[in-house]
């Protein structure tokens, strides 16, 4: 199964699509633009404090990157988050460690994959959005009613984290509630959030090869 995750010789399974890119700011490389990873988790968790600043990947002690793999692993969901929550916490307060009764939620996941080991296939459930409804149109109707430039080119979908997160984190409880579901169903579907700062409408319909808002 070619997307196996081989880190440093250590064999982790597929990260879980609805992740998206928010997989790869806190499993691999944190950017500067983790706000939109930090308001998705907030969300998520409903850990309205939470904060990742201070935050780095590769801070991660071992125990804490195994169970990481296996949490990424899992559809997002409010007890997922809590359990990432609590880890990147750990790792900024500097403490390697992970909760026992974490490390007992995921055991099943926590075993290192051999080298010739295959993983079963997982199966994305994609309940959460209608049949009829193309996987990414919640996103893009959302984004135009906030007059937020998106271009969608092979299979990226171009925004500005900055201006997502600041939706993400909005007072606005069912606005929030909607950019969040919207990220998700865009991820399920394989779409990847790439940044593209200081985006503009008529630049996103120039580069766009799909859909642009």
């Amino acid at each position: 199964m070619t997307d196996i995750k081989n880190v440093g010789g250590r064999y982790y399974p597929p990260f879980h699509r609805g992740w998206g890119g928010f997989a790869e700011e806190l499993f691999h490389y944190t950017s500067r633009y983790f706000g939109a990873t930090e308001a998705f988790l907030r969300n998520l968790s409903q850990e309205s404090a939470f904060k990742m600043s201070g935050y780095r990947a590769e801070n991660l002690s071992g125990s804490q990157r195994d169970l990481m793999a296996a949490v990424l692993s899992c559809h997002p969901g409010r007890d997922t988050g809590i359990t990432l929550v609590g880890m990147v916490s750990a790792v900024v307060a500097g403490d390697p460690a992970v909760r026992p009764e974490w490390v007992e939620c995921y055991s099943d996941l926590l075993v290192e994959v051999p080298k010739d080991e295959v993983l079963p296939q997982r199966t994305h459930r994609h309940e959460d959005y209608d049949a009829d409804v193309a996987p990414l149109d919640p996103f893009l109707s959302i984004a135009e009613r906030l007059q937020m430039a998106v271009a969608v080119r092979e299979k990226h979908v171009e925004v500005s984290l900055h201006v997502l997160a600041e939706h993400l984190a909005s007072p606005n409880a069912t606005l929030r509630m909607n950019v969040h579901n919207a990220v998700i169903q865009a991820h399920n579907a394989g779409y990847v959030l790439r940044n593209h700062p200081h985006l503009t409408h008529s630049e996103a319909h120039a580069i766009a090869d799909e859909d642009a808002i």
